[in-house]
């Protein structure tokens, strides 16, 4: 089902994080639209974002909206692979934290902002290449326990994230 004519998909950062993420991480499988899709974005060869996403993807307002599954590093325990094609998408914001004022003084989970760089040969980022540049806005559900470290906040891995991505067409990275 998609959002129907006259509609438009503007969740909150809270509805984001308990309607969609906490569903799919409980095991529902169905969505209420098909707005919000699986898709691997991490460790895909070749494939850079605008190879990944398409014109026929349910794009809502200039954005994407995306359930990811976390991958780990090679030889890492803690950090995760967040590299695409001739890129790897970098952290702008540490991990905020989003709240549900009615039910919970603790977080419930929390968001934090990547973009996409392109990097040359020697793993440098490349600035020269054209091909505007896209933003992610990812949201996690806060792990069980009680730890305020700053690596806890983020979604375990192997765990899913809800992501909003957005292509930022025809700039460039600043």
């Amino acid at each position: 089902m998609s959002v129907p004519v006259g509609y438009k998909f503007r969740p909150t950062d809270q509805e984001l994080v308990i309607d969609y993420l906490r569903k799919k991480s409980k095991g529902v499988e169905a969505l209420p639209c098909d707005v919000i899709f699986e898709r691997e974005i991490y460790e895909t060869g070749n494939k850079a974002p605008w190879q990944i996403f398409t014109k026929n993807d349910p794009w809502e307002e200039g954005s994407v909206y995306v359930l990811i599954k976390l991958i780990k590093a090679h030889n890492s325990d803690k950090r995760i692979a967040r590299t695409a094609g001739c890129g790897s998408w970098h952290g702008e914001t540490g991990p905020e934290p989003i709240y549900d004022e009615q039910t919970d003084p603790e977080p419930i989970g929390y968001k934090r902002m990547l973009r996409f760089q392109i990097t040359n040969e020697s793993g440098a980022m490349d600035e020269s290449v054209g091909k505007g540049y896209w933003t992610m806005h990812e949201f996690s559900l806060r792990p069980n326990g009680n730890s305020t470290s700053s690596t806890r906040k983020q979604s375990p891995k192997g765990e899913y994230v809800l992501c909003r991505i957005k292509e930022m067409a025809q700039e460039t990275p600043r």
